[in-house]
């Protein structure tokens, strides 16, 4: 009997089990984060030919299984979990998919209910503070959402969707019941939008949202699809933005003022004190919770003195004096601002000059300008690399006093143009990235595994690069990273007897130079770490990746045919 072709190869693999070609996809997270002491059922985008899958989270208190449905994974969330960020992965025998980060927050949480892209189908949230879950499921999707304010009521609308790795570039408007726009943003903490409006009379409002595709396409429309994925966030009650200054010398306790809106103040600021005076060397920041809030923010926790900007310092005479080392803190507060600060420095000091503005979300795009006495222009420096914000490595031509200028590049200004100046001397260090997050060995075959080693300041420690927390049977060679740093890679090799895994394990850099002691662990480059679009909530991730596939079945021997009788 002759069959086709299709039917042989349906019966045969009704013989054996699915086999997978590939990591599992994982497209996107829907929902894309979870209130604490819930348990949350989201979508793992992407077409799983085979379920389950195995998970992964950064944050073991975060439960994560896998459903019945394909796709589909239930997400318990402790309720004493900190909020905030933390990566999901899934694998199975081929490799690990993309890292997805799920955020976990601390009021309660919705998802947007379709039809609600026009005014009249607006979806009516009457509870909040809320975050709304949802996505722009097609081209040229809005969605709307209906609140009612009172006289003097303050809303605080804020989206968290690039940050997350969805492919978009949003923005936020607020409509009154004619349809009249009453706010607008679009870019606010990196390409995500965020909204502040006070409505003079009891309203009711409408708040859309809708997004460019990004990176842009040819053509410019408003985006959608599937994986169009954003957290939409509104709040009435007490809204922290940012702390002034933005870090706290360790050892200190120190009163900061916190810019925000409805904090009870007319000014929106307000004051809170920061104990620092039992933090560790380990620590480099500490959470600040907005009083009478849901809101928290971070403050940076420095070495060398937290020196406060004193105006006026627009002009060369007006310069502040800084005794060095310092980070000063201070803002551009309006369109043409210059800020000067005098330092005295001897011939042949070294010293470095980086700023902080652009990284830590704020929308000065800083330029800095060294001069001498005479007013001289000694050195300027606008960006670093890939980096927005300036640095400079400086040596003092002679003794002197000195002036170093910061402003912005387009002459900008205004009360959220902060920016940290950190001048110090240069310690020698070094950087390291990994580029690649995960990597695949077969039985008795070997794989490699590329890292990236920046010297900076002179350090000439003698360094080598390992590899942490390999199964057994798996090996790394280790390699010792060149004078002038540059790409190294490592081999990854398995034995013909290894048994399957699937794990995390880590890359260190470690100095075997006794008078220069330094280790690191060697984080993995993740998409938007350095973009010009700005960072996601988690731009890096420690942990490598490693998966061990199963050994292949040994062809089965035919049997030999008895030689034919001897007549």
């Amino acid at each position: 009997m002759r069959f086709p072709a299709f039917v042989f190869l349906g019966w045969l693999a009704a013989l054996h089990p699915a086999v997978h070609a590939a990591p599992p996809p994982f497209d996107f997270l829907y929902p894309a984060g979870g209130q604490v002491g819930t348990t949350v059922s989201v979508t793992a985008g992407g077409k799983h030919e085979s379920w389950p899958p195995g998970i992964w989270c950064s944050d073991p208190a975060l439960k994560v299984s896998a459903s019945e449905e394909k796709g589909t994974l239930q997400i318990e969330i402790p309720a004493d979990m900190p909020a905030g960020p933390c990566h999901i992965r899934l694998y199975n025998d081929d490799g690990a998919s993309l890292l997805r980060c799920f955020m976990v927050g601390r009021i309660p949480e919705t998802r947007d209910q379709e039809p609600n892209d026009a005014l009249e189908k607006a979806q009516a949230l009457s509870d909040w503070p809320v975050t709304v879950n949802g996505r722009l499921n097609k081209e040229g999707d809005t969605d709307s959402f209906q609140v009612v304010l009172e006289a003097d009521q303050w809303l605080v609308a804020s989206v968290d969707a690039y940050s997350l790795d969805s492919p978009v570039d949003p923005l936020l408007q607020l409509l009154d019941a004619a349809g009249t726009q009453m706010a607008f943003n679009h870019d606010r903490h990196a390409l995500d939008p965020a909204l502040m409006f006070q409505s003079t009379q009891a309203a009711t409002y409408t708040i859309q949202l809708s997004a460019f595709a990004f990176p842009p396409k040819a053509d410019i429309r408003l985006t959608g699809g599937d994986d169009c994925v954003y957290r939409l966030t509104l709040h009435k009650g007490p809204v922290g933005d940012y702390l002034f200054p933005q870090a706290i010398q360790r050892g200190h306790r120190e009163v900061l003022h916190l810019h925000g809106w409805n904090l009870g103040t007319p000014s929106g600021v307000t004051s809170v004190e920061v104990d620092a005076t039992t933090t560790t060397a380990a620590e480099d920041h500490l959470t600040v919770t907005v009083p009478g809030g849901h809101t928290e923010l971070t403050v940076r926790l420095g070495d060398w003195p937290e020196v406060r900007e004193l105006e006026p310092n627009n002009a060369p005479p007006e310069s502040q004096p800084v005794l060095l080392p310092a980070s000063i803190n201070g803002r551009i507060d309006a369109p043409h601002d210059r800020d000067n600060f005098r330092f005295n420095a001897t011939k042949g000091e070294a010293l470095l000059f980086r700023v902080e503005s652009q990284n830590l979300g704020f929308p000065l795009d800083a330029v800095l300008t060294l001069f001498d006495d005479a007013d001289k222009q000694l050195a300027e420096s606008d960006d670093t690399g890939k980096k927005s914000d300036p640095e400079l490595k400086w040596t003092a031509p002679a003794d002197g006093t000195f002036r170093v200028e910061i402003r912005d590049l387009l002459d900008r200004g205004g009360n959220n143009f902060v920016y940290r100046l950190e001048c110090a001397h240069p310690v020698p260090g070094f950087e390291a990235e990994v580029l690649a997050d995960a990597v695949v060995v077969k039985p008795g075959e070997s794989a490699e595994l590329k890292l990236k080693v920046t010297r900076s300041n002179g350090f000439d420690g003698s360094l080598a690069v390992l590899l942490d927390g390999l199964p057994e049977g798996v090996s790394s060679t280790s390699a010792s990273v060149p004078v002038k740093g540059g790409e190294l890679t490592l081999s990854v090799q398995a034995t013909k007897e290894c048994k399957p895994a699937n794990l995390p394990i880590h890359a260190l850099v470690v100095s075997t130079d006794p008078a220069q002691p330094a280790a690191q662990f060697v984080a993995a480059t993740l998409k938007g770490k350095n973009s010009a679009a700005g960072h996601l909530v988690l731009n890096q991730s420690q942990q490598i990746w490693l998966t061990v596939p199963p050994k292949p079945p040994e062809p089965e021997e035919k049997p030999t045919e008895p030689p034919p009788p001897t007549p």
